[in-house]
């Protein structure tokens, strides 16, 4: 049987797990770029966000674009002894199937679940519950890593809606590690196949490159992921060639 491993170069995030699969692609010949481990800490809150936690029921909507912002949220309404139930009167945009699920896990529903987390479809999926006109006024609030820029905050400032932002967490990028290289080696195509194994791994990649589309950089790069909530989760960063990656067909080389 002809090893298709054999030669070619992965990557992926040292994700707990991963060390399985890193061993049976080294042992059918493959070469593995690992990229680090990126860890996340929770924002301590300035004046400006306590007045925003504190008056969570003067907005209209709350939009959750990643898994993070849903857990640090989360965690800094506990650690303030600000109820979930204030968020009742708000509307829900989930951005992903995954962060639905996160939100289903503490009893909140999201009203709103655009197919990709693309601004123009996050839009038009909130066109599809707001009319036009109504956007006018409308208050949103948008929980994030502090230093992401959300194009989706100046959509919904032209459509005359208010929006405030909440940094919950911030990303912390590990010493050490040569990311200028690991960065040129996905841009300079020394990358056969990129394999997503946990969904904070579309977070960090988008952090390692200033919030580059994903579509866009790995366009030249095979996409798998590990399992169908991963693969759905590339699918809604639009990467539409995704596939499923089975460790169970890898061959080991003879030696």
């Amino acid at each position: 049987m002809s090893n298709s491993f054999a030669g070619k170069t992965y990557a992926l995030f040292e994700n707990p797990g991963t060390g399985k699969i890193v061993s049976e692609l080294e042992n059918a010949g493959a070469q593995v770029i690992k990229f680090p481990v990126i860890e996340a800490d929770e924002m301590i809150l300035n004046e400006d966000s306590k007045e925003i936690l504190n008056n969570l029921r003067k907005f209209d909507w709350v939009i959750f674009p990643d898994v993070l912002t849903v857990d640090f949220f989360l965690q800094i309404l506990e650690e303030n002894a600000i109820d979930s139930f204030e968020l009742d009167e708000m509307r829900v945009c989930a951005c992903g199937e995954i962060v639905s699920d996160r939100l289903r896990f503490v009893q909140l529903h999201a009203d709103v679940i655009p197919p990709t987390i693309r601004t123009e479809d996050v839009l038009t999926a909130l066109e599809n519950y707001i009319a036009a006109d109504e956007f006018m006024n409308l208050k949103f609030l948008l929980p994030k890593e502090i230093s992401f820029q959300n194009d989706l905050k100046n959509v919904l400032l032209k459509m005359k809606g208010e929006v405030s932002e909440l940094p919950v967490y911030q990303i912390k990028f590990p010493k050490g590690y040569e990311i200028s290289k690991l960065k040129a080696l996905l841009k300079g195509g020394a990358i056969d196949e990129f394999i997503f194994t946990a969904p904070t791994d579309f977070i960090w990649l988008s952090f390692i490159f200033k919030g580059e589309p994903l579509d866009r950089l790995l366009t030249e790069v095979k996409v798998s992921a590990v399992d169908n909530l991963i693969f759905q989760t590339a699918r809604e960063h639009n990467l539409k060639r995704a596939g499923l990656f089975r460790p169970g067909k890898i061959d080991t080389v003879d030696e």
